[in-house]
This record gives C-alpha cells, sequence and structure tokens, in this order.
C-alpha cells in the first residue's frame, strides 16, 4: 500500500473514530493555553479561535524564549509521537514553574506523557504505513475543541465528506502549480494552515495560509499567473463579501462558500477539513504521484527529523 492510498483510508476512519472519542468537558478557556507545531499547532489554533481568543495557543518556542506565558495557566501540549524536543523542552519548563500540563498525544508512554501531570490519550485507527497527517490532527482538533467549548453532537460527517468530494473535484485543475495559497477567516483559519502544510508534505511544492483580510495587505503583489488560490471561508462573512472577482486582476482563484451559519463551528470546520484532505490527494494521483513527497526526499526528511526529534 503506497501512503496516498494510505491517507485516503484515515481520511475515511474519521467518519466512525471522530463520532466515539470520549471527549472532556470544556475548562476555563481563560487559563487554558494549547502548545503544539505542525498539525499540532493548527489543532492549537482551534482551540484558540472556538474560545473566542480566550484560550491563548502559541508554539513550545515561545515558552521557551518566554516562560512567563505560562503564569496563571493549564498548559496543553499537543504532539501525536509525545517526543518532539521542544514540546519536551516547554512542558519541563512548564514543571519546574509549577503550572499544571496536560500531554495530548497518540502515544501514552511517550517522553512527553512521563513529564506532564494529565494524559489525554489520542485514540484512533490507522492504517500502519508512514503518510501526512489526516485523522490524528482531525482527532487533536475535535480534543482541543471539547476543552474550550462544549460538544453536545458530532455532525454527520458521512454527509460533510460526500459534499467535500463534490467541492474538491470542483477545485481541481490541470495545470501544475508552482505554490498554493489557502485563504480563510475566524475559526476556518487553522483549516488553511493545515491544508498548507498537507500540500507541502505531498505535493511537495511551496504552499502558504493567510487569513483573506492578511492576503490583501501585501501578499498580493507577489502572486504571479502560476500561483494557485484557494480562499474558504462561509458565504456571509465580510471577508469573503468583500473579495473581489479574481479576473479583474489575473489572479488563479477559486472560492468555496459554505452555507452555513457561523454557529455550525463543527460543520464548518469538517466539512473545509474534507475538503482540503481529498483535494491535496486528488491533485497528488493527478500529477501521477504515488507516494507522499515528504517520502520520497530522503536527505530532507532526515534533516526535518533529527531538528524535531534529535
Amino acid at each position: 500500500m503506497n501512503s496516498l492510498l494510505a491517507m485516503y483510508i484515515e481520511v475515511r476512519y474519521q467518519l466512525e473514530d471522530l463520532t466515539v472519542l470520549n471527549l472532556s468537558s470544556p475548562g476555563d478557556p481563560q487559563n487554558s493555553l494549547f502548545v503544539g507545531s505542525g498539525d499540532s499547532h493548527a489543532a492549537a489554533l482551534v482551540a484558540e479561535y472556538a474560545s473566542n481568543h480566550r484560550a491563548k495557543s502559541c508554539y513550545p518556542t515561545d515558552i521557551l524564549t518566554n516562560p512567563e506565558i505560562l503564569n496563571e495557566r493549564t498548559a496543553y501540549f499537543i504532539s501525536i509521537s509525545g517526543n518532539t524536543l521542544d514540546n519536551i523542552a516547554a512542558a519541563r519548563m512548564a514543571k519546574r514553574k509549577g503550572i499544571k500540563t496536560v500531554a495530548i498525544t497518540r502515544e501514552p508512554r511517550s517522553k512527553l506523557a512521563a513529564i506532564c501531570d494529565e494524559l489525554i490519550e489520542l485514540k484512533y485507527r490507522r492504517t500502519g504505513i508512514t503518510t501526512s497527517g489526516s485523522i490524528g490532527f482531525s482527532t487533536s482538533l475535535l480534543t482541543c475543541f471539547s476543552l474550550v467549548r462544549s460538544v453536545n453532537c458530532i455532525p454527520n460527517l458521512t454527509s460533510l465528506i460526500e459534499d467535500a468530494d463534490m467541492i474538491s473535484w470542483r477545485l481541481l485543475q490541470a495545470q501544475q502549480f508552482t505554490s498554493y495559497i489557502i485563504m480563510s477567516s475566524g475559526l476556518l483559519f487553522p483549516i488553511a494552515v493545515y491544508g498548507a502544510l498537507k500540500i507541502n508534505e505531498i505535493l511537495g511544492v511551496r504552499s502558504y495560509a493567510y487569513t483573506i483580510d492578511e492576503f490583501f495587505h501585501a501578499p498580493i503583489f507577489g502572486i504571479t499567473e502560476t500561483d494557485r488560490l484557494i480562499a474558504i471561508d462561509s458565504r456571509d462573512s465580510l471577508s469573503r463579501i468583500r473579495l473581489p472577482r479574481s479576473g479583474s486582476i489575473g489572479l488563479n482563484l477559486s472560492t468555496v462558500d459554505l452555507d452555513y451559519p457561523p454557529a455550525k463551528y463543527l460543520t464548518m470546520l469538517f466539512l473545509s477539513l474534507f475538503t482540503l484532505q481529498l483535494f491535496v490527494i486528488k491533485t497528488a494521483v493527478r500529477q501521477g504521484l504515488k507516494e507522499c513527497s515528504f517520502l520520497t526526499n530522503q536527505k530532507t526528511l532526515e534533516v526535518s527529523s533529527n531538528y524535531i526529534y534529535a
């Protein structure tokens, strides 16, 4: 089984596994700090946005350079492996300061889990094949969300992935692009961050995430015809309403308009998430790829792994 097929299977696992998670009850968001890097940082951002910015998110290196961030907070350290060096170092610093620490990880025997006061174990199925993260991210996302906002019910994920499948087909283009920009706003911005990371890992090209507002302040001036732009937002959001027509200045821009009210937090999160997951997989297949790009570039993978895990 190749890594792209493995990712697709794990994307489908989400439809069942996310509905049976043993989610925590929300605490006081005002005193919560969510810490992570990569996909885990995007999950941390979800908690911040879902709490209306009462909870905060940061990278572990932010704690290492400014430990005062931890003061009077409960620190949630998010790491699928539980063995990322910066998270471990930041958790140790939190312990030295007497801060309550919680590990959110798939690995209950990891170094991070051993250091932290409490553990939230992420339980989900895997194919056993190394691939780009999908269900690990969505499980982290939903876990972090539940810590700041009550989850009364999970939306119909099967219906959402069917909608996402149709949307992702419409996003496909024959042209191969030199870079991708994923834009969104509010609660959906963390999904744009995640989507940009998947394009890096799977397609092996440059990809960036911006809020729609930020994009039009400066990044727009660096866009060329070989850049692909995707904006995902609620149809009624102010940012989406002000989004100019791409043809006016030749932007290669596609928009995904979500017809859900802002109160449908999880529905919008999962529809946008599934759309980007399927879009990247389909783009890779259309380009003839059989493996995620990060797995075929062994020297770069070794450098990355040595930095993250040493």
